[in-house]
């Protein structure tokens, strides 16, 4: 499928919101948004709130989307400035700063039985982006009363967008462990998109180096509770739209040559391919009794080598010579997106209206 360019698709979008945005207004030329009849529904609010994010991508399938929204759970806050046009409609303009987080350690303890190839793969990363949006708000109950102390007590709405965020993937450096005393110490956070883990560009067949501005669709559904005359709280729902492939920093590709990583980076070897530790990046626990079961089992083991192993197997012996180069994809070619929940409080901005003189 030929996917659209970021200009095409921001064109595409702005102007099917346009023309909801009008389709929403009866007889608009005398009654819509900009007529003068309405100035009494127009007023703004500001708002600020925080929630939390969930992400879903190759580190975590949309086919389960109900773990996506227990695992790797993370924060977002924002701020916005919202104007209503209408009694029905309300344009936003707002930043959002959302953390999300993937782990295939952390997914696969859900049902290790299930999800025995994340485990084996053993990828993860954060990714602080940080979002600015414009979205159309659209009350979904009639509201009969005019101005910013007539809007209702309760006002379920939803709302679509178009935006553009900025990212930059990161994953942590290999956990080490001491061995007098056992403990492990988690490593220090490293930008991957330099390290090119996925292969970007390192030949003519390779994916190409992504980009770390990339365009965002929020749509969702939300509730405004009217707490008095000057404060609103605010209960939203919004799923982000990216037709992205690398907010995870894993795509669709083969692992790359090992060999070819390396005049990269030596880190570049060791960010993209992970199933060698023997202890989680992003925890620290241990991964050698899992990949005991795993690997000694046959049915398990028989795509990938064709039965099980022998011995006393361990991730730092055998996990790349089973999930790696030349034998294994590296991810799927399934946009990434994230899903943001938000309480905010907004504080009603509005001008006095001034009476008409008695003549």
């Amino acid at each position: 499928m030929k996917l659209l360019k970021p200009n095409k698709l921001a064109f595409g979008l702005i102007f099917s919101f346009s023309i909801v945005l009008l389709a929403t207004q009866e007889n608009f030329a005398q009654s819509g948004i900009f007529s003068k009849k309405n100035k009494l529904n127009q007023y703004s609010t500001l708002g600020i709130g925080g929630g939390s994010s969930h992400y879903f991508g190759d580190l975590s399938p949309y086919q389960y989307f109900y773990y996506g929204l227990i695992t790797n759970v993370r924060w977002n806050a924002t701020i916005n400035y919202t104007r209503q046009l209408s009694p029905q409609v309300a344009a936003r303009v707002g930043f959002t700063w959302a953390r999300i987080a993937g782990d295939d350690y952390t997914y696969s303890q859900h049902n290790i039985d299930k999800f025995f190839q994340p485990f084996l793969r053993n990828l993860h990363f954060r990714n602080d982006i940080k979002e600015f949006t414009l979205t159309g708000l659209f009350n979904l109950l009639p509201q009969y009363s005019k101005g910013p102390q007539g809007r209702s007590a309760i006002m379920p709405y939803t709302f679509i967008g178009f935006g553009f965020y900025a990212h930059n993937p990161q994953a942590r450096d290999v956990a080490t462990v001491n061995p007098a005393t056992g403990a492990v110490t988690l490593g220090g956070w490293t930008n991957l998109k330099d390290k090119q883990t996925s292969g970007q560009g390192i030949n003519p067949t390779a994916p190409k180096a992504y980009s770390l501005i990339q365009p965002v669709v929020p749509l969702g559904l939300g509730l405004k509770i009217k707490i008095n005359e000057k404060f609103d709280l605010g209960i939203e729902g919004g799923l982000r739209i990216t037709p992205f492939d690398y907010l995870d920093d894993v795509g669709k590709s083969d692992y790359p040559d090992p060999a070819s990583l390396a005049a990269i980076s030596p880190l570049s070897v060791a960010f993209a391919n992970r199933a060698g530790e023997d202890y989680s990046a992003m925890t620290g626990s241990s991964r050698l009794k899992d990949f005991f079961n795993i690997t000694t089992d046959p049915v398990k083991m028989t795509p990938y080598i064709g039965g099980a192993l022998a011995g006393n197997p361990t991730p730092a012996l055998n996990g790349t010579s089973i999930v790696g180069y030349p034998n294994s994809a590296r991810g799927s070619k399934r946009w990434d997106s994230y899903f943001t929940t938000q309480l905010t409080l907004s504080y009603v901005i509005s001008s006095p209206i001034k009476c008409p003189p008695i003549k």
